[in-house]
């Protein structure tokens, strides 16, 4: 999921970086068939990464299943994304990126059938793993893909044309489950249109995908000593949190905005399209203001601006009111990730694959664990009590970048990693 919702952005910012002073970068880029299919897969991922965190909610009530269990869905997507890291490279070495990323569609698909296939908790959780499996391929092979297609700062440009396309499909996936709940053929055939999209893209753009588009994998050794510094420990753990506050949010707001502001099981899930409009807007509007100030400067602005909007969102009763609180927590939470990367490989001393290994492990920990265990405090104080484990998350993060006792170095375009495997997966 992450891969999606914020290392584009980071991509696009060394690229740019790169290339400060120059013309737009968005001028050299030539949109070739090879690209439109990969902006249009990552608006494949993007529809099922925000169709599923609502669905969860969704899922439960057919289940009739405790929060913790039902978390557990995303526990399995974050397992998805962790098995991606293990496996992948070996595949995407062996067969290619095109292979693969027809694989991963039909992989993608399957687990979103499984998904939606029944109220059996250990088929539905199933049906994440897979699902989860397939689309963090797809949104790796898509970025890496992108980044050796596109030289330069038009590589940048074109993954941060891809992030913006794919965060703002799935705004639609709210509002789809939400129409086919208010049509009566039930949140299920609002997620399966995923499927039909995926094989619309897989049909059109077959004769690319033949192909391996993007050649064989590339690795950056990382060199040397496997110690990290504290600053990097410390930065790694404001990454956990940055993630924690972004699953928590995306999967458990529309439970509130449903037990809590009383709203319907179709109004609630829009919460979610408010959350991704303001990430949207705020990653497609950010990136010249990302290179005139420090990632740290900028994480305690924007995480400043998350609390304010979730402050609004939990202590309203009004529905425009919680609304507006969500989309302002998009905004904020638009540049987490990011930036949190960002002073994750600063802090490594030039070991970026190094770095981003262990920071995918601290992402797939938060992703796996964070909504789980709100969940289960949710079913002993309500969902409304336990989200406040949010703005707890914002503060530790907080205390995290402030106490730092050196800023990170900066990170030359040849540390990005591009591969897959090297930068964390989901991440959203």
């Amino acid at each position: 999921m992450h891969r999606l919702r914020g290392s584009e952005t980071q991509l696009s910012n060394y690229a740019n970086e790169a290339d400060a002073g120059n013309s737009s970068a968005s001028a050299s880029l030539i949109r070739d068939r090879l690209t439109w299919m990969v902006y249009l897969q990552l608006a494949v991922y993007g529809y099922f990464l925000y169709g599923f965190t609502p669905s969860v909610t969704l899922l439960r009530d057919d289940e009739h299943v405790s929060r913790a269990i039902s978390g557990l869905h995303g526990t399995g997507l974050a397992l998805g994304a962790v098995l991606v890291g293990i496996f992948a490279p070996r595949l995407v070495a062996r067969f290619g990126r095109g292979p693969m990323m027809r694989a991963a569609l039909v992989i993608l698909s399957t687990g979103i059938i499984l998904f939606v296939s029944c109220s059996i908790v250990a088929v539905t959780i199933t049906g994440a793993v897979i699902a989860g499996f397939g689309g963090t391929i797809l949104a790796n092979v898509s970025a890496a893909m992108l980044t050796s297609h596109h030289k330069g700062s038009a590589g940048g440009t074109a993954v941060t044309e891809a992030n913006g396309l794919g965060s703002g499909f799935g705004i639609f996936a709210p509002l789809l489950i939400s129409a086919a709940i208010a049509l009566k053929f039930g949140w299920r055939a609002g997620m399966l249109v995923t499927v039909l999209i995926a094989i619309g893209v897989g049909v059109t753009f077959r004769k690319t995908l033949s192909s391996d588009t993007g050649g064989r994998i590339v690795s950056h050794t990382a060199p040397h000593s496997r110690h990290m510094s504290f600053e990097f420990w410390q930065a790694c753990s404001v990454l956990v949190m940055t993630t924690a506050i972004e699953f928590c949010m995306t999967i458990w707001s529309s439970d509130v905005l449903q037990n809590h502001d009383g709203l319907s099981k179709g109004t609630a899930a829009i919460g979610v399209t408010a959350i991704v409009a303001g990430m949207t807007i705020g990653r497609l509007t950010t990136g010249r203001i990302t290179l005139r100030h420090s990632a740290d400067v900028l994480l305690i602005c924007v995480f400043a601006l998350t609390l304010v909007g979730f402050a609004a969102f939990w202590v309203s009763t009004l529905v425009w009111l919680a609304f507006a609180g969500l989309f302002i927590t998009g905004l904020g939470i638009a540049l987490h990730f990011p930036l949190a990367i960002t002073r994750v490989i600063g802090f490594s001393q030039g070991r970026a694959d190094l770095a981003t290994g262990y920071a995918s492990l601290g992402t797939g920990i938060a992703i796996g664990i964070a909504p789980f265990a709100l969940g289960a405090l949710a079913d002993h104080v309500g969902s409304h009590t336990a989200l406040l484990a949010v703005p707890v998350f914002i503060v530790l993060a907080t205390v995290g970048v402030a106490t730092s006792r050196r800023a990170p170095d900066p990170v030359p375009p040849s540390a990005v990693p591009i591969a897959i495997g090297d930068v964390p997966g989901l991440a959203n």
